[in-house]
């Protein structure tokens, strides 16, 4: 009869070890950086941008973002419970935000700017503090980067919420792009790091 393991007092348990790789991978966040950068490209080469356009690429991104950041804060390893709850917190923001932009009354100029203003200066407040107090070393520069390019464009956003249609959309793409290129930067160093570490 086998003994099941116990885990010891005080100490948190572990993933399984299938589950504790996944978001260490570098796979998915070089596809979540190309997605976005992708995203933005189609948005600035768009031959008839309007505000539909817009709103819809943007929720996509908001979705991907979202759903991407639930996922790490429910099997990543890396994280205490506070860096969880910031994590799903803000995945969970992306994820009403992206809805939201999707809902015809709220894809007015104004609307879309102040919705759009919002999230990115809490999820940059929340990607800040991760990186301070929970973030690891590896991660923390990305979540810097990351984080003060949101809270830089969502602040125009907030403070300007009446821009014209063509600066919101350089507004988002430059935030598509940034976070973008972080994100692949970042999954090509884990994978420098990766194969560093598979080297005999």
């Amino acid at each position: 009869m086998t003994q099941r393991p116990t885990v010891a007092e005080g100490t948190e348990p572990t993933a399984p070890p299938t589950i504790r790789g996944l978001p260490e991978m570098w796979q998915a966040l070089l596809a979540f950086g190309i997605v976005s950068v992708a995203l933005g490209l189609v948005l600035a080469v768009w031959p008839e941008q309007t505000l539909v356009v817009c709103a819809v690429l943007v929720a996509i991104e908001l979705l991907l973002v979202g759903g991407y950041r639930i996922f790490l804060a429910l099997v990543s390893s890396g994280l205490d419970t506070g860096g969880r709850t910031l994590l799903a917190l803000s995945g969970a923001l992306a994820l009403i935000v992206g809805l939201l932009c999707l809902r015809e009354p709220l894809q007015s100029l104004l609307a879309l700017g102040i919705l759009l203003g919002a999230w990115l200066v809490v999820s940059g407040v929340l990607d800040l503090l991760q990186a301070a107090l929970y973030a690891e070393r590896s991660r923390r520069a990305g979540d810097l980067a990351s984080g003060a390019v949101s809270v830089l464009v969502g602040g125009i956003l907030l403070v300007n919420p009446e821009l014209s249609l063509g600066v919101l959309v350089v507004l988002a793409c430059t935030w598509l792009f940034a976070s973008g290129g972080i994100a692949i930067l970042v999954a090509l160093s884990r994978r420098r790091a990766e194969h560093r570490a598979a080297a005999p």
